[in-house]
């Protein structure tokens, strides 16, 4: 090893070389289809939101005939718009996937930057789902290692680890060899960001930073093919990566075990069933469970308790004056669970939020963490919520929510989920061509068509 070689950035590089050729096993493929699928469904259903809107609006002067069409935008974009568009898109719902023990959203970066690259080169459908494997190994266990030091510098581990994963991706697709995939790693690191604020207001940047990483990972590696360079050894070199977003020092070998010897990642990421964020869904569903068990109403209820991990609790002082912002509201979301017993998008509009019976629940409800609960996150994701009425009180303790892997979202569910963010305008069409699209000889073309469609 060199004095400009890292272990984490060798590590990486050499999980790409592994893979690049090698088939996948059957139930990483299958994984892999499943996140293509439901990435891409939030991403038609989140061109509808109003930060979507709002970024098409910006980027349409770039708009060009020759550019790929963005499903629901009437746009044609350059492939890194496309990539900054469609990636805002698909966080902007909170449906998008994720990996627990990373405190990451990985589909929302790599996805949306290999859709955008299927306008670069041909293809198959295989190449395009390894390539999302390698990408999604790589946002995952760069997360992994820096949890929580990412958070507790304040960053939003999406925008950070995000980049490097779809430049990784985006690379594999162009055909980069190693030495300029370091320097996509090194490009895709200086484009690595974005804030943990927005949990005080302004939720709406939050959207903004699934496509940030897109983009910045996408231009990372269309960068390093075409010559231009970037520190070696990024991850651990002094002033690097790992030392930037996570406190890292210089020279800590980050101990990456990444496939083909360890095991995929990709099998651990959940989906989710609920339009609110991850943190909040263990205590949701647990108090929808309670209320159906023992047929309680919102009357009957005096107080909500909610004991919980650090993270977690950090979303009880978010309020829900608007969409974003209340999609990431503890108190907000469990009064929906209360109330209504679901958390579909269309709860978390203008009327369903000036509710007034909101308002009343919500002053009831009590989120604490407590060091029981922190030591079992990230191998958990914890939550135990004490309903207290007139006759006592109901408690149920969940370690966390349906879409992991050890609540898996079966295939039917998650097809029924995609035709609904689709839209029945694309569901058909959408669905069947992606559910196949390992078989693809050319997912480039495939891609293309169902977008100008």
């Amino acid at each position: 090893m060199t004095q400009t070689q890292d272990p984490a950035t060798e590590a990486l590089l050499d999980m790409g070389d592994a893979l690049r050729d090698a088939p996948l096993p059957d139930t990483v493929t299958h994984a892999a289809t499943r996140h293509l699928l439901d990435t891409t469904g939030a991403i038609l259903a989140g061109m509808d939101q109003q930060v979507s809107r709002a970024l098409a609006q910006v980027l349409a002067p770039s708009a060009t005939t020759g550019g790929m069409a963005v499903p629901g935008a009437g746009l044609r974009l350059p492939p890194d718009a496309f990539a900054y568009l469609t990636g805002t898109a698909g966080h902007g719902i909170e449906l998008d996937d994720g990996y627990r023990q990373g405190t990451v959203h990985p589909g929302v970066a790599v996805v949306p930057a290999l859709l955008a690259a299927t306008h670069l080169r041909p293809v198959s459908g295989a190449a395009l789902l390894r390539a999302l494997v390698i990408g999604y190994e790589t946002v995952c266990a760069l997360a992994e290692a820096m949890h929580p030091g990412t958070r507790q510098q304040g960053f939003h581990p999406t925008s950070v680890a995000g980049p490097m994963g779809a430049a990784m991706a985006v690379g594999q697709i162009l055909g980069l060899d190693r030495g300029q995939m370091g320097h996509a790693l090194g490009l895709a690191a200086s484009g690595a960001g974005g804030l943990f604020a927005f949990l005080s207001g302004g939720g709406d940047v939050k959207r903004l930073h699934g496509g940030q990483a897109a983009r910045a990972g996408l231009l990372a590696a269309q960068l390093a093919q075409a010559g231009v360079t970037a520190p070696a050894g990024i991850i651990g070199a002094p002033s690097g990566f790992a030392q930037a977003f996570a406190g890292v020092p210089p020279g800590r070998d980050l101990a990456l075990r990444l496939p083909p010897e360890a095991p995929f990642r990709i099998l651990d990421c959940y989906i989710k069933p609920h339009a609110c964020c991850r943190h909040l869904q263990p205590a949701f569903e647990a108090a929808v469970h309670l209320c159906r068990t023992h047929k309680l109403q919102p009357s009957d209820i005096r107080s909500v308790q909610v004991e919980t991990y650090s993270i977690a609790a950090h979303h009880a002082r978010v309020g829900w004056g608007d969409f974003a912002s209340a999609q990431l509201s503890f108190p907000y979301v469990m009064a929906l669970a209360i109330l209504q017993g679901r958390a579909d998008l269309a709860l978390f509009g203008d009327a369903a939020r000036a509710d007034p019976r909101v308002a009343d629940l919500a002053g009831r409800i009590t989120v604490t963490a407590s060091p029981d609960m922190d030591a079992r996150y990230p191998r958990q994701r914890p939550a135990c919520v004490t309903l207290l009425t007139a006759t006592g009180e109901v408690r149920e303790d969940r370690s966390e929510a349906s879409g992991c892997r050890e609540m898996p979202l079966p295939d039917d569910r998650l097809r029924a989920k995609f035709r609904d963010l689709a839209g029945p305008g694309r569901a058909a069409g959408w669905d069947a061509a992606l559910w196949s699209i390992a078989d693809a000889p050319d997912a480039a073309g495939l891609i293309r068509r169902l977008c100008d469609a």
